[in-house]
């Protein structure tokens, strides 16, 4: 197995930049200075990847084409929100084969992500005779503390051994122990969406399309066809924030962007927050600040 990927970073940019096989889109909501740790392994049957991250992410994109994704949540996560579900440290969960990326991280957010090629995973499935592993949708399997830990100590060893010189029998038997786990635990059951998972989806898809959108509240209750105080518990119990401030945030992660891909010779922090509806440079500049500590023209120039 070969390390491709061992690296500290303390902005989204340089872990969007680096990162490999998965198509990332991850926005920043909790204020100050971003810290986390990525380390991915590949061989031609698996590929293993241990990320950690010290701050509420909204996270989108997708999976590694072509491979079918489950996740061991780490040792120091304490539960996120993905694809709707309130996910524990004892939950094994199963990516869609559409491979779509949302979820919510806190800001202990710690995982193991292992993805196999789907040949490769229908051979394991045919050598267990295991017909119960979850279909084309996304799967939460809840485990036994005990057999939680052990995948997780067997992750564990593979992404923390020198040089990823890990033998090969034992990420087969991880491989193997994983798809049992998934079959053995594999329940299926009718998808309920509550009422504000139903309500956030709406405003997410709102934020995601639109270029640039308004964080007036009575707007976003409007989009999400429900009351103020559904909305705002809704946003508050996934995001920890209100629902104009989540879009504020979001807007705010789209002037990042675009102050660090123009030169300072070309453009200005005034015209790239005007462009994006910030019309108050002054607050502008405080609440860049509060959230990525840092100023955007210091952003600008680096």
């Amino acid at each position: 197995m070969q390390m491709v990927l061992d690296t500290r970073f303390s902005n989204l940019e340089q872990l969007l930049d680096e990162v490999r096989f998965w198509d990332l889109d991850f926005r920043q909501m909790d204020a100050g200075s971003l810290a986390g740790y990525l380390r991915q392994l590949a061989s031609e049957d698996v590929l293993i990847i241990y990320a950690r991250f010290n701050k509420r992410l909204d996270q989108a994109g997708a999976t590694p084409p072509g491979y079918r994704t489950f996740v061991i949540p780490g040792y120091g996560c304490h539960g996120f929100w993905w694809l709707g579900h309130l996910i524990t440290r004892d939950d094994l969960l199963v990516f869609p084969t559409s491979n779509e990326l949302q979820c919510a991280s806190y800001g202990d957010f710690e995982v193991f992500t292992v993805s196999i090629p789907i040949s490769r995973l229908e051979q394991l499935v045919d050598a267990f005779g295991s017909k119960s592993i979850p279909g084309n949708a996304e799967a939460v399997i809840r485990l036994n503390s005990t057999a939680a830990n052990s995948l997780r100590h067997l992750a564990s060893t593979i992404v923390c051994a020198r040089g990823g010189g890990i033998d090969p029998a034992l990420t087969q038997d991880f491989t193997e122990r994983l798809v049992i786990s998934a079959a053995q635990g594999y329940r299926k059951h009718p998808a309920s969406p509550r009422k504000r998972d139903l309500a956030i989806n709406r405003v997410l898809e709102y934020v995601r399309s639109t270029p640039e959108p308004i964080s007036e509240l009575e707007k976003l209750c409007r989009i999400a066809g429900t009351s103020e105080r559904t909305l705002q518990y809704a946003f508050k119990e996934r995001y920890g924030i209100p629902p104009n401030v989540f879009v504020k945030r979001w807007n705010l992660n789209s002037a990042r962007r675009l102050l660090q891909q123009s030169s300072p010779a070309e453009s200005t922090v005034t015209k790239i927050a005007s462009e994006l509806g910030f019309m108050h440079q002054g607050q502008f500049s405080a609440d860049y600040k509060k959230l990525f500590a840092e100023l955007p023209s210091t952003t600008l120039r680096s």
